[in-house]
C-alpha cells in the first residue's frame, strides 16, 4: 500500500537542553491508527561551504582542520556551522567562511539540502559553493576553536573522502553535490 499522508502530532514535550541542540518527545499517530513516543534530537540548521581557489597550479579548496569531539579525532572539512535562528544560510555560510578562513567569496552558489538524520534529526543541512574566494583577512575564531586552513587540490580531496582524516558525513554528502555541480563523471 502506497503512503500517502503523515502521521499526526501532539505538541512536543522539550526533555532536555544541551545548548546546541535540545532533545524533545513526541506523541503521533499514524494514518492507519498506530501510535508511539518518539524522541528526536532539536537541532537549528547547519551549512557548509566548499570555497574554491583558482591558482596557477590548478583549482584548490579550502579546507580545515579541526578537532571534533564525538569523535575525539582531528577532522578535515569545509568551512560552515550552525544557521543562526531566522539567518538566512547562504549569510551563514559567508559568514563562518571569513570566521574559520578569512577568506570571502565573490558568489556563493547553493548546491542542495539534505536532512541529516531523518530517522531523529529534525533539521537540515544547507550545501554551497564559494567561488572567487580571496584572503581578506585573518582568521576569527570562537573561544574554542582551533582551526588549521589548508589548500586542498580538488581531486585530491575527492580522494580524501572515506580516509582516516576525512570521515565527515555532510561534507562527503557536500562534496556529491559540488561533483554533480561540476559535471564530473566516473
Amino acid at each position: 500500500m502506497p503512503l500517502t499522508a503523515t502521521w499526526t502530532s501532539l505538541p512536543k514535550k522539550h526533555l532536555i537542553d544541551c545548548r546546541i541542540f535540545s532533545v524533545c518527545s513526541v506523541q503521533r499517530t499514524s494514518p492507519q491508527g498506530s501510535a508511539g513516543t518518539f524522541y528526536l534530537i532539536d537541532a537549528l540548521d547547519w551549512a557548509g561551504v566548499i570555497p574554491v581557489v583558482d591558482t596557477p597550479e590548478g583549482r584548490k579548496f579550502i579546507m580545515i582542520r579541526q578537532h571534533r569531539h564525538g569523535t575525539n579525532h582531528l577532522s578535515l572539512e569545509f568551512p560552515g556551522g550552525i544557521v543562526d535562528a531566522g539567518e538566512d544560510p547562504a549569510a551563514a555560510v559567508s559568514r563562518e567562511l571569513l570566521e574559520e578562513t578569512g577568506y570571502r567569496a565573490d558568489m556563493i552558489v547553493p548546491l542542495g539540502i539534505l536532512s541529516p538524520n531523518p530517522a531523529m534529526m529534525t533539521n537540515r543541512f544547507h550545501a554551497y559553493i564559494a567561488e572567487g574566494c580571496t584572503l581578506e583577512c585573518p582568521q576569527c575564531l570562537d573561544e574554542h576553536e582551533e582551526i588549521e586552513v589548508l589548500l586542498v587540490p580538488e581531486r585530491e580531496a575527492i580522494d580524501l573522502v572515506g580516509g582516516e582524516d576525512m570521515g565527515h558525513a555532510l561534507m562527503t554528502a557536500a562534496l556529491f553535490f559540488y561533483v554533480r555541480y561540476r559535471g564530473f563523471s566516473s
